[in-house]
């Protein structure tokens, strides 16, 4: 592995068009955070078009008033993150397994119109894996979509006296939920 000198930076420079200096510095400057815009936000919001990933978008609002779109992986990390945002005092994992999971069956079928049976059978005989993926599988989409992403990920339940919540809804922050998921 090559160390950096100040030397060998400066030679790379010298060597370096005007156009890729412009696009490595626009490159470095987005990725530092005290120049980026901070997340104030969060909105569901039914979708401009029907596709594979649903009815909704779910939306990070910054603080300059443009949105990140979040980018979730798999249909159940998106209806367990909705799910926790209907739900901003936070509820007990166990809860969600009322009535044959009846309460995420419901969301499930109006995210994705249709039946809840790709839903049964990913929770299959182990929910607390499934559900433990869906939560892991929503921080990571989350953290891929924003810098300072804590207070908008799925929080540790250890941390908020075993109840599983968004950090943003629980404080009563800028929670947007569209009207026909109420």
């Amino acid at each position: 592995m090559t160390t950096m000198t100040t030397t060998t930076i400066q030679e790379m420079l010298d060597t370096m068009s005007v156009e890729e200096l412009k696009n490595r510095l626009a490159a470095y400057m987005m990725a530092d955070e005290n120049l980026v815009s901070r997340p104030i936000g969060v909105e569901v919001r039914l979708a401009d078009t029907l596709n594979r990933s649903g009815r909704y978008d779910v939306l990070i609002v910054l603080e300059d008033g443009s949105e990140k779109e979040v980018k979730f992986r798999d249909r159940h990390s998106r209806l367990v993150y909705i799910y926790t945002l209907l739900h901003p005092q936070g509820y007990q994992r166990r809860s969600l397994r009322a009535n044959n999971f009846q309460a995420l069956r419901n969301l499930f079928s109006r995210l994705y119109f249709g039946s809840a049976e790709p839903l049964m059978k990913a929770i299959g005989n182990d929910f607390d894996h499934y559900f433990s993926q869906a939560v892991a599988q929503s921080r990571r989409a989350i953290r891929e979509t924003i810098g300072h992403s804590e207070l908008f990920e799925i929080g540790l339940p250890q941390r908020h006296g075993g109840k599983t919540l968004v950090s943003c809804a629980a404080n009563g922050g800028h929670v947007i939920i569209d009207s026909s998921l109420l």
